[in-house]
């Protein structure tokens, strides 16, 4: 007799939980109606000649790249073959002809590429972070290329085009892209270190592949990876977000299907982020976790390779403790090290600093003896702006400080995700840049411009984000010493 009616009070709640929720989706759809401008022809533009995983998809690297050549060409022909207007700025990306366009274009910064000398010592895959491109590990590709490694720049299905390709895309095609680029790396020199880099999603990435390669013996196993700014976690936001993307299709909700709809003016980052890209980085992250439980379960991490991090521990992101306690307490046996970029904590700015990234490094840095090695770049004193290295040996308490020769420059407060794996002389980003050899460059890291918040488009606060590394040279010092350890 009570089957009816707890029926009837299930449906009700079911029903109940639905209109919340389909509320909420609207106020969202709502809010993105109002807050976003209008979509443009690189936030709809559908491009048939990206790379999908699949039974259908491109089976070696030398296909991948084949296709990618398909790609720009249609990218060129639906929307770079009308002139632009007279007056268009430098600064459009997407203007036929502007130096952003140029940039974009006419350089191997949104490109899958590589190079190398015909007897590598060693082969390397750079894998680039979410909305962003190839361009984004080139100078950590070169210090391996200089050091006698043939080095591959993969650019990840979705990126380097549109960002509306971002849409469409699917965190399981940047995984096979990831597997071919590093099969064809392993293939080049076979015997030889193959080293894996990998930036934010592209930290991931390289470490979901490894993590899958423990089993799979069809994918090649890397022998070391260097991971800057590593996604291991991201925020839950993006199951509401994903919520209301259901409603895009509808007439006059186009726009729900975007977090950031602005200016794209970065020749070599999307500045716009769909809510599907938000999904499929929530996606790859939980794959990730899944497979670090698995491992630790099995007793497999011994088996990986070694591992070096480096994070600001200010990072809007990922956060150092999240590299800390999910991923290298996990790797068990002191090969591995977590390089971690302070705050500036000189007296001057000490009031300024907010008190999360102090009460995380204090975390950190009085954790006991860890597994693997710490090292905290920062002040040599409260009283200075010179940098020491501050590191604790896996198994020990104590930090052991070192010199640098390095200062925060003036007004630096922090570094951030952004920064971390670039030189502050960089063309594009670097805080003091030096002059491109060709001329194709934009100094978008050079300093914020000054004025009264609401006159541009953009956020102030985008950009004051530092986008280069002071400190970039000791990154340098451990791929130096990464590759004399591993040389026969």
């Amino acid at each position: 007799m009570l089957i009816k009616p707890l029926t009837r009070l299930a449906i009700r709640a079911v029903l109940f939980v639905a209109a919340i929720v389909a509320a909420i989706a609207v106020g969202f759809a709502a809010q993105a109606w109002w807050r976003h401008p209008s979509l443009e022809p690189w936030h709809t533009l559908h491009l048939e000649s990206e790379f999908k995983s699949g039974a259908t998809a491109a089976r070696s690297f030398a296909e991948y790249v084949a296709q990618e050549e398909r790609l720009f060409a249609e990218l060129r022909h639906k929307l770079y073959a009308s002139p632009a207007a007279p007056g268009t700025s430098e600064l459009d990306r997407y203007a036929a002809g502007s130096l952003a366009a140029r940039i974009a274009l006419e350089t191997q910064g949104n490109r899958t590429h590589e190079s190398g000398p015909e007897s590598p010592r060693g082969v390397a895959v750079m894998l680039h972070g979410l909305s962003d491109a190839p361009y984004s590990l080139a100078t950590v590709g070169r210090v391996l290329r200089e050091r006698g490694f043939h080095v591959v720049w993969l650019r990840l299905p979705g990126h380097g085009t549109i960002p509306g390709a971002l849409r469409e895309v699917d965190w399981e095609d940047w995984m096979a892209a990831t597997a071919l680029a590093v099969r064809h790396a392993a293939e080049l020199a076979p015997g030889k270190p193959l080293y894996v880099a990998g930036y934010s999603a592209g930290g991931a990435l390289a470490l979901l592949h490894t993590l899958r390669a423990l089993d799979d013996k069809s994918l090649a196993m890397p022998s070391r990876l260097l991971l800057f700014s590593p996604a291991i976690g991201v925020s839950r936001f993006a199951v509401m977000t994903n919520i209301t993307s259901l409603l895009a299709p509808l007439p006059g909700l186009e726009k729900a299907a975007w977090l950031d709809v602005m200016p794209e003016y970065d020749p070599y980052k999307y500045n716009s982020f769909p809510v599907n890209a938000a999904t499929q980085i929530r996606g790859l992250t939980r794959a990730l976790e899944a497979e670090l439980s698995r491992a630790q379960q099995r007793a497999m991490q011994g088996r990986m390779p070694t591992v070096t991090a480096f994070q600001s521990i200010v990072d809007s992101t990922i956060t150092a403790e999240y590299l800390a306690t999910r991923l290298f307490q996990r790797l068990p046996d002191k090969r591995h090290e977590l390089v971690v970029f302070d705050v500036n904590r000189n007296a001057q700015l000490s009031t300024l600093i907010a008190p999360a990234p102090m009460r995380a490094f204090d975390r950190i840095s009085s954790a006991p003896a860890l597994p693997f090695r710490l090292t905290v770049v920062g002040n040599r004193s409260r009283d200075s702006l010179e940098v020491a290295e501050w590191s604790r040996d896996p198994g020990s308490g104590a930090p052991v400080a070192k010199p640098t020769g390095l200062a925060w420059p003036a007004n630096v407060f922090s570094l951030g995700h952004l920064a971390v794996p670039t030189p502050i002389d960089d063309p594009m980003y670097g805080l003091t840049p030096r002059s491109a050899p060709d001329g194709l460059a934009l100094p978008l890291g050079r300093g914020a411009p000054s004025g009264e918040a609401g006159a541009l488009v953009i956020p102030l606060g985008q950009f004051a984000r530092l986008r280069s590394n002071p400190f970039f040279s000791l990154i340098v010092d451990r791929i130096a010493a990464a590759v004399k350890a591993d040389a026969p």
